[in-house]
């Protein structure tokens, strides 16, 4: 009987390394895929980031060249504004 618990103990203690050894593995690789996803997550939020700062700063710009255009297509009135020029033909031509 004592031959039979023990080759039963054993057996049990074998599967338990068994166990044991395969949760390990189980662990690293959940520990390094969940590593590289964490990676990835930072790396898309960065690639988001320079994306969306890019998108304002063009915005920007377009912005700041659509008033200095409009600015300097007001050179007929900037120009007759003055005393000397604004009898002049030019002047007095309706738009």
């Amino acid at each position: 009987m004592e031959t039979n618990q023990q080759a039963q103990q054993a057996m049990s203690d074998q599967v338990a390394r068994q166990v044991v050894r395969q949760l390990k593995i189980i662990n690293f690789w959940i520990t390094f895929f969940g590593s590289i996803f964490l990676i990835m997550l930072i790396i898309v939020g960065f690639l988001v980031f320079k994306v969306v700062t890019f998108v304002q700063s063009t915005e920007q710009r377009i912005s700041d060249l659509q008033e200095k255009t409009t600015q300097s297509l007001t050179v007929k009135d900037d120009l007759c504004a003055g005393s000397l020029l604004g009898s002049t033909s030019y002047c007095q031509e309706k738009e």
